[in-house]
C-alpha cells in the first residue's frame, strides 16, 4: 500500500518536471495526455488487485508501531516540573517566614512520580532575639511533610 502512493507521488512528481521542462506547443499536449493515461493506470492497478482479493488490509491501518516514546523530552517535562515545585517549595517557606536557601527534590529512579525525600538548603545564619525559642528544623519539616505527606525523616535540612 506504501509502494502504491510513493509510485503515485513519483509519477506525480515526473509529470510536474516534464511540465516545466517541456515547450509549449504540439508535442507538449501529447506528452500530457500520454502522463495521464500512466498516472491513471498507477492509481487503478492496485484497486484491480484489490477486487481480485490480492491486497492485504490488515496492517494499513495499524499505528501502533509507527510511534516512539522520547525519552530525552519526557526528561525534559520531568525536569522542569521538579524545578518549578522546587521554587513553590522556597515560596512556601518563605510565606511561612523561613527563607532557604534551596529545595532539592529526589524521586525514585524507576517511578518519576514517587517522590523519596526533600533536601532543603540552609544558609548558616544567626538567631536574633525574636525567634531564639523557634526551631526552625521541626517548623520547616511539618510544613513539608503535611504538603507533600512524606515522613519527617524523608525531609532533610542541611547547611548550605
Amino acid at each position: 500500500m506504501l509502494s502504491w502512493i510513493i509510485s503515485i507521488a513519483g509519477v506525480m512528481v515526473l509529470t510536474v518536471l516534464l511540465d516545466i521542462i517541456m515547450p509549449e506547443g504540439q508535442t507538449n499536449k501529447y506528452i500530457k495526455g500520454i502522463f495521464s493515461v500512466i498516472v491513471t493506470i498507477v492509481i487503478i492497478t492496485p484497486i484491480t488487485g484489490f477486487l481480485k482479493g490480492g491486497i492485504n488490509l490488515d496492517g494499513f491501518f495499524d499505528f501502533s508501531s509507527g510511534y516512539d516514546i522520547d525519552n530525552n523530552y519526557i526528561y525534559s517535562v520531568y525536569a522542569e516540573a521538579e524545578r518549578r515545585e522546587e521554587a513553590d517549595i522556597k515560596d512556601y517557606l518563605m510565606a511561612n517566614d523561613i527563607e532557604i536557601v534551596m529545595a532539592d527534590m529526589v524521586f525514585d529512579a524507576a517511578d518519576k512520580k514517587k517522590l523519596n525525600y526533600i533536601n532543603i538548603f540552609l544558609a548558616q545564619s544567626v538567631i536574633d532575639g525574636d525567634s531564639a525559642h523557634i526551631n526552625i528544623n521541626d517548623k520547616i519539616k511539618e510544613l513539608l511533610s503535611q504538603r507533600y505527606g512524606l515522613k519527617r525523616e524523608d525531609i532533610r535540612i542541611l547547611i548550605w
